[in-house]
């Protein structure tokens, strides 16, 4: 059955559903992005060639590297420190990493850019919480079953990620797990005054806790 039949993406000359790896066979937790970017894709496909024995999430310059980083200086460990080293091993290895949005997007571009057939070729869509609901619909439910996730600790990053996830869980999920942990997203651009990773945002005391039960987690 092809899943992505319908959707609105499935008629856009664009590549189609990124797909990480799994890090290893044993998976203790999934942590959730919300959208690959277009310029992911490329480190994506190298990341592909390596040997298995060379592939880890933490490898990319993505999602579950920036949220090692924004934790480390947030609660500031030392880069040996015992939490940082098993967040490593947990985030690098252990780890199923998957996106609300499994679809490439990009920034919004200008309507005169959409005039020229080259960009229409190459033009990703934005991210729309629509169209990544729609996605996640489809696919949420055979992630977690193919992989065990719903008794595993989930990490959402965001407030797109937190809100969807909060809504499937209850319909999808006949317990919801005491594991969920809610954090910003770990994009450099989210330091604002209130969910982000800004040490003097008036969430920090929130964020703080909801790290400390993480790392007690794993």
């Amino acid at each position: 059955m092809n899943r992505c039949e319908g959707c609105e993406l499935s008629k856009l000359d664009i590549t189609h559903r990124v797909c990480i790896p799994l890090p290893s066979d044993k998976i203790r937790g999934c942590l959730i992005s919300r959208d690959p970017t277009s310029a992911f894709l490329d480190p994506l496909e190298k990341y592909q060639q390596l040997p298995l024995e060379q592939k880890g999430n933490l490898w990319l310059d993505a999602p579950p590297r920036w949220l090692c980083k924004k934790i480390g200086l947030l609660m500031d460990f030392d880069e040996n420190s015992p939490e940082l080293i098993k967040l490593r091993d947990f985030l690098n290895y252990e780890c199923y990493w998957t996106h609300l949005h499994k679809c490439p997007t990009c920034k919004p571009i200008k309507k005169d850019s959409l005039n020229r057939l080259d960009d229409k070729k190459q033009c990703y869509p934005p991210f729309r919480y629509s169209t990544a609901k729609s996605c996640a619909d489809r696919w949420f439910e055979i992630e977690f079953n193919e992989y065990g996730l719903k008794d595993k600790i989930i990490i959402t990053l965001g407030r797109d990620v937190e809100k969807y996830f909060n809504q499937w869980s209850r319909q999808h999920l006949s317990e919801i797990s005491n594991q969920v942990i809610s954090l910003p997203h770990p994009s450099d651009a989210n330091c604002g005054n209130v969910w982000s990773w800004n040490k003097n945002s008036e969430q920090k005391e929130f964020i703080v806790n909801a790290i400390t039960r993480f790392l007690q987690l794993i």
